[in-house]
Order: structure tokens, then C-alpha cells, then sequence
């Protein structure tokens, strides 16, 4: 594998956590975030996933594509990400909600 495919795979696992950043508490983000940064992104993913379903935090579908995606072009063995996505179930309330303004009110 080629920087770029490294380069683009550690961007997506940015995108993922910049979707769920007002769901993820701040200490778990600067975690993950290392985890990125280090180059273990098999266990960032897995880690990600693993916080939604620990913390029974709610995902959009996409987020759901977004991660398992992730963990088919990543190879995960062991299918950790899609056991503890099935554990979260989309919710559809999620996709129209603007993350900066919902608790507001």
C-alpha cells in the first residue's frame, strides 16, 4: 500500500470522528484522534465503534456506511466494528439535526 491510500484511509477516520464530535465526549476524541495520528487506524476504527455501542450512542445510517466501509477496505478480521454497529440502530431522527443547535431550547 501507498502513502495515499494510507493518507486517504486516516482522512476518512477524520471525517468520521468530525461527524460524531457532539456525541463523543472530548477526552475519547483526543484519543481516537491519536490513534489516527500514530498510524493505528484498524484500532481507531475498532475503538470508534466500540464507543458508540459502550456509550449506546446514536448513529445516522450514513455514519453506519461510513464505518463499515471503513472496516471492509481496512480488512478488519474478527468483524468487531460490524457486531458494535448492530448494537447501535440508525436513527433517522439524527440525519436532519444540526449538532450545534439542538440542545438549545
Amino acid at each position: 500500500m501507498d502513502a495515499a491510500h494510507y493518507e486517504e484511509l486516516a482522512g476518512r477516520l477524520y471525517g468520521v470522528l468530525i461527524s460524531l464530535d457532539d456525541r463523543i465526549g472530548s477526552e475519547q476524541a483526543r484519543l481516537l484522534h491519536h490513534f489516527i495520528d500514530v498510524g493505528e487506524y484498524g484500532l481507531a476504527l475498532e475503538e470508534i465503534a466500540g464507543t458508540l455501542a459502550q456509550d449506546a450512542i446514536a448513529i445516522t445510517g450514513q455514519e453506519r456506511g461510513d464505518m463499515l466501509a471503513l472496516a471492509a477496505r481496512m480488512n478488519l478480521d474478527g468483524g468487531l466494528v460490524p457486531r458494535a454497529l448492530a448494537a447501535r440502530p440508525p436513527t433517522a431522527g439524527l440525519e436532519h439535526r444540526c449538532p450545534r443547535t439542538a440542545d438549545a431550547g
